[in-house]
């Protein structure tokens, strides 16, 4: 089996991404992958604690020899995160028709690399898979049976495949346009009786956020593909917190995650949707949105901007929240 290449994505966090690549280190898989690494330049007029930080994680990534060869690729300028994995993946994939994305804040099991390069061979000529996942933060290893098949694409340590990342959306407003057409609001948004990813999509056509991920999960749905995931989490984020990009808030809604201490076969199973999955995410997104009697005002009011109280009650009955 041809190792699939692991392409790293860094930019001003030197503790988080030390982390990262020591997880990846201890992996069994690691000195016989090839690592890329994607550094990103500082913003302009960035203060000098932000330099030292782009500088210290430039330092770490030289630490050591993490796999079996680290190619390293600098930015001068900041491209932002969503523009260098769009980039850095295309390139990558474009060359070796297959690679294994991880961001800069994850914990990694010791057999992700198994797990990731045994699927991505497993499923390579089934163009039903979209990629394959690791972080399932959302259902509890004792509701599965096993691994399982999910409507949204991992998007912190992850695998795809060249034919798959060809049908990429980057067009927002085209994906958004797509979505409506098709009538297929309701499964983007994963039955929520609120417009959860919808809203993230119009966010990215307002420019309000840059985020490639909800352009991934766009094309998985307008595509009618799914993801492959582990039925233990194999990865574990922990970028939460004010210094964050993107995963600013105080709540780590993952922290409970134990990675697996063991491998994961990969047993061919067939390929729909786990409505126990489906169903356990619903519940996941809900617990984190839903305004609780201890939940900040603050919160709460851009809560209920985007959620009428009708279907904040309603949500609340259902799952009873």
């Amino acid at each position: 089996m041809e190792l699939a290449p692991i392409v790293l994505f860094a930019y001003n966090r030197p503790w988080h991404i030390k982390q990262t690549l020591e997880s990846l280190f201890e992996n069994s898989l690691a000195k016989d992958s090839d690592l890329f690494i994607y550094c990103d330049g500082p913003k302009d007029n960035s203060p000098i604690y932000v330099l030292k930080n782009i500088n210290n994680v430039r330092k770490v990534i030289r630490e050591k020899l993490w796999c079996k060869t680290v190619t390293i690729i600098e930015s001068d300028k900041n491209k932002g995160l969503s523009n260098s994995i769009i980039e850095g993946v295309t390139f990558l994939v474009n060359k070796h028709s297959k690679i294994i994305v991880i961001e800069d804040d994850v914990l990694l099991s010791p057999f992700f690399l198994k797990f990731m390069n045994e699927s991505l061979e497993q499923y390579k000529d089934n163009n039903n898979i979209l990629s394959i996942g690791s972080w399932n933060y959302f259902c509890n290893p004792q509701l599965l049976d096993g691994n399982f098949f999910f409507r949204f694409p991992d998007s912190i340590a992850w695998g795809t495949f060249k034919r798959a990342w060809d049908f990429l959306e980057k067009d927002s407003s085209k994906a958004l346009k797509i979505i409506v057409e098709k009538d297929l609001e309701k499964k983007f948004n994963g039955n929520l009786p609120f417009p959860y990813f919808t809203n993230m999509l119009q966010e990215q056509i307002d420019g309000k956020i840059n985020s490639w991920a909800i352009r991934w999960t766009a094309t998985a749905v307008i595509h009618n593909m799914v993801s492959f995931f582990p039925k233990q989490a194999l990865s574990k984020h922990i970028g939460f917190g004010n210094e964050a990009t993107h995963e600013t808030g105080e709540k780590d809604y993952n922290s409970h995650l134990v990675l697996s201490p063991i491998e994961i076969p990969i047993i061919p199973i067939n390929v729909r949707e786990n409505e126990t999955a489906i169903k356990e995410w619903r519940k996941s997104i809900c617990l984190l949105l839903i305004p609780k009697t201890t939940f900040k005002k603050e919160s709460k009011k851009i809560f209920k901007k985007i959620v009428p109280d009708v279907i904040i009650k309603l949500v609340q009955k259902k799952f009873k929240i």
